[in-house]
């Protein structure tokens, strides 16, 4: 049992998700969503999946689910108010899932500016607004630092940010240092064997999709690379730690021509700290606005749901290094 230990600028509970409660309701999913996101919980040695649109029965409030490997459970309990396209990490020194802003149900008039963190039982909010309200940011966790670290998306009055924030688990900190620019829909994670963090495509201020790689060490950005997967929006990443590399995985391409709508992709690419691979299998599909998130106890990248210009998913893939496999 993780003991309750927050800084100062943590309020009181809202809800409460007990370990020690009934086990985790299963025999069901998360049903289909998309905009959501996937974190793996080290100490509950699982993955957790946080938001996401849901086409009919949308909570009120958050849920947490939760995957063994075998199925989902709705672990009991409700945290903050729901939402979608928010940020959620993981800090594995402090044992705590952290999640922040997004919008609500009303959508784009509703955007959220809220930090919450949940650990394993108790959803606990942060009294640090500075950053204000955001969406179509990603977060990801620094284990060299111990920090989370935000990118991107969109500001107050749907400007683009371009921005760098970091959460130490009582305050964010700004850095206003160059780099990507202005980007929504783009993917990030932490590359823990080369301890940086990767930031792949996205669609930028400029209107274009991009196809340029970056990597943030916590004091500057740097461009890695324009080369590698055709430029993308809507994709998601994992960092698969037994293999060392990052995995990409669909996302919408450039539309081949105007107003076709949303052109979903289905293709593997993995980037070892200096180069793209496009590995050749069959996957989990079309499809954009996935999550995905490593399973360190399993050694498997997990990707769930997400959608196509017609039709939202709710099935469950895993990514072994070479092949995906459907969860069934």
């Amino acid at each position: 049992m993780r003991q309750a230990i927050f800084s100062r600028t943590v309020v009181a509970a809202v809800a409460s998700i007990g370990l020690s409660q009934p086990p985790p309701e299963r025999g069901i999913n998360p049903g289909p969503r998309q905009g959501h996101c996937l974190v793996y919980d080290g100490t509950l040695r699982r993955v957790v999946l946080l938001g996401g649109y849901q086409l009919s029965n949308q909570p009120a409030l958050e849920e947490v689910w939760s995957f063994d490997g075998a199925a989902w459970g709705r672990l009991p309990g409700a945290g903050p108010a729901a939402r979608s396209l928010c940020g959620a990490a993981y800090d594995s020194r402090r044992d705590r899932v952290i999640l922040f802003g997004g919008v609500g149900s009303k959508g784009y008039s509703e955007p959220k500016s809220d930090t919450w963190e949940w650990d394993g039982e108790t959803w606990r909010q942060a009294t640090d607004t500075t950053v204000g309200t955001r969406d179509h940011h990603v977060m990801a966790y620094d284990s060299r630092r111990g920090r989370t670290v935000m990118y991107g998306g969109l500001s107050s009055r749907r400007s683009w940010a371009t921005d760098t924030w970091e959460w130490d688990g009582a305050h964010w900190s700004r850095f206003s240092t160059p780099g990507p620019g202005g980007r929504a829909h783009f993917a990030m994670v932490y590359d823990s064997k080369r301890e940086r963090i990767v930031l792949f495509g996205g669609l930028g201020d400029d209107d274009k999709y991009h196809a340029d790689t970056w990597e943030w060490d916590g004091v500057v950005w740097r461009k890695m690379s324009d080369e590698g997967p055709p430029a993308r929006a809507r994709h998601r990443m994992a960092f698969d730690e037994r293999a060392g590399v990052a995995v990409l995985y669909g996302g919408d391409g450039v539309k081949t021509q105007p107003g076709s709508g949303f052109r979903a992709l289905d293709d593997t690419w993995t980037w070892d700290g200096k180069r793209w691979t496009q590995v050749r299998a069959d996957g989990p599909g079309s499809r954009f606005m996935h999550a995905m998130a490593y399973d360190a106890a399993r050694g498997k990248v997990v990707l769930y749901g997400g959608g196509s210009s017609d039709a939202s998913f709710d099935d469950t893939w895993e990514w072994d290094g070479g092949r995906w496999l459907r969860v069934r």
